[in-house]
This record gives structure tokens, sequence and C-alpha cells, in this order.
């Protein structure tokens, strides 16, 4: 960490980059790169830094901080009751384990019970998967568990259920209700295509195929217009009840709880000494990501090489508070 005399001889966009240009010195590694960013409001410019190799404008793999907050406001704008039992849509005659105990609720907090498919997925750069194959691997025949409600796994199949349920009662594919709804704000942000322009940091070929992270961390875009879409889902009601930090069965969450539970987010009591935050911290293998909302502003850092979460966050940690002391 920088000196602290050292640290305050600095402006704002210095210490960042030099806090940046540190990570990346202490990779070692070409392949390294680090980008973070700050907006003010959704009216404003996005300020971004990257050092390394990852440039402002390349679309990133935004992973579940970006695609879970966006499925979760779809979800609730489309008014889909979250008290809705799964059954509906996964039928028990089916083999869909105790879908009727299953709610939309449970799924938003991952609290259904129901197994992550990602350790089921072979780590093979051709190894397509679809979002139902996800959900035959992992849910159907299969014992859940927990009782759903009773218990916390957090698990990418709940996401690739919330998705093809959209995708039913919408009568549109998930893409097409994300574009409708962001790409005024975020034209970049699309579901992967398998021809994003990515950072000259991240592995080829990419080891698993660009199809595996399905609805719940499949999204790609640029820094700028994942901050863009947070900042506007932060504007909006939903976001209010996706902030209602609950206990797994969907009860009130005690107040001076630190980690929170959301509605497709996650929450911090107190981030950097900030403040209350909505908070997603995310991990796809070769690159981590953060997204944060801290008294209004949207805060982001993204890699292209393997840092490990506990020390991006520290790192992002840091960054939050120099730009929340300095304004």
């Amino acid at each position: 960490m920088m000196p602290p005399n050292a640290a305050a001889a600095l402006t704002t966009a210095e210490y960042v980059r030099a806090v940046l240009r540190d990570e990346v010195a202490a990779a070692s590694d070409s392949s390294a790169g680090v980008l973070f960013g700050v907006l003010d409001s959704l009216g404003a410019e996005p300020r971004i830094w990257a050092e390394g190799a990852v440039s402002v404008d390349d679309e990133l793999r935004l992973g579940c901080p970006t695609a879970k907050p966006i499925l979760a406001y779809l979800i609730l704008n489309r008014r889909i009751p979250l008290q809705a039992r799964i059954t509906r849509w996964f039928p028990e005659r089916d083999g869909y384990t105790r879908a009727h105990d299953i709610q939309v609720r449970h799924l938003l907090l991952n609290s259904s019970g129901i197994r992550d498919y990602v350790p089921m997925i072979p780590v093979h750069p051709d190894s397509a998967v679809t979002p139902e194959r996800t959900i035959e691997l992992a849910y159907r025949h299969r014992t859940l568990l927990f009782d759903p409600g009773q218990g916390f796994e957090y698990s990418n199949t709940n996401s690739n259920l919330l998705g093809c349920i959209l995708r039913v009662e919408m009568g549109e594919s998930v893409d097409a209700l994300v574009r409708a709804r962001f790409a005024a704000i975020a034209p970049s942000l699309r579901y992967d295509d398998g021809h994003g322009r990515h950072p000259r940091g991240y592995p080829g070929p990419w080891p698993y195929h660009w199809s595996c992270p399905g609805y719940g961390g499949g999204l790609i875009g640029t820094a700028a217009d994942a901050m863009r879409a947070f900042a506007w889902i932060a504007s909006q009601p939903e976001f209010v009840q996706m902030t209602r930090w609950s206990k797994p069965d969907g009860s009130p969450e005690r107040a001076e709880t630190d980690h929170r539970l959301g509605l497709g987010l996650f929450g911090r009591r107190d981030l950097a000494g900030c403040g209350p935050a909505a908070f997603y911290d995310g991990d796809v293998g070769p690159c981590q990501m953060i997204l944060a909302c801290v008294r209004g502003r949207i805060f982001y850092v993204a890699t292209t090489h393997p840092v490990g979460l506990e020390r991006l966050n520290a790192v992002f940690s840091q960054l939050v508070a120099r730009c929340v002391a300095t304004g």
C-alpha cells in the first residue's frame, strides 16, 4: 500500500493510476490488466482508468455483478410475482424436484436449495451448453441441498431458471429484453455472442465456451455501459425492493448485519468506511470484477487476470475510499 504522505500529494486520478500500476506490476504477467471506473450520476460521463493489458473501450466479460441485478430488475419490472411457485413453469411431474415449494423469490435470494451447475460443466473452450441443459444437469431429478428458504447456496442455476421464466412469460429472448431496456443508455450491453472486442489480456482460447455463463453471468459490454446500466437500475423503484435486505426465507434482515442479501445482489453495511453499499463481486476464473453503488455513485473494477477476490476487494475498497474522500 502507498505511504500516506505520498498518497496525499497525488490527485485522485494520479492516485488511482498509481494503485492500478502497482497491481499490474505485482502480477509480473503480460496478461495482467486492471480497470477502475467511477460514475457520479446517471447523466454524468464515467471516469475510467486502465493499466496493463486492458483499455477503457474494451468489451469485458461482465459476469454476475452486471447480469444478475439486471435479471432481478427485469423480473420485478415485468411484474412476475415473487411468491409465484416455479411449478408453474417447471412441473414436478416432469422431474423438477419440489417445484411447488420453490418461489421466484427463492431463486433471486439463492435460497432455493438447487445446486450450482458450474462445477458440472467441462472446462473446455468447446463445451457449449444451453441454460436449459444446465437446469437438466443441476436440478431435474435431483434432490435439493436444503428446504427452500432455509439456507443459502450460491447457484447460477437459479439465474438460468429465472431467465427461462422471463422468456416464457414475455415471449421474447432475454437478450432482446435486455437490449430493449438498456440499448439507449448502454448500447454495448448484450449476452455473449462469441464476437466481443475483449481485452488483449484475456486468455485465448477462453477456458470455457462463451455460452457457459448463461443468463446469470453471460453479459458482455464496456465498463462504462456496465456502470450506466447499474446506475439506471439504482434510480428505478424496483431497486428499493432489490435492496430490502432479507434472510434466505425472505423475512427482513437485522440492520446491524454486515453482509446483506438482496434480490439479485448483495449489500455491505459499511464499505471502506463510506457507509452502506449495494455490492456484487464476481469471479469468472481468468478474471474478476466488482460493482457497487455507494452514496449514489457507481464504482467498478475489473481485471484481465486472476488476482483473487480478497485482494481485489482490498484494492477496490482503497480506491472507493479515496474517491469518496476527495469528491
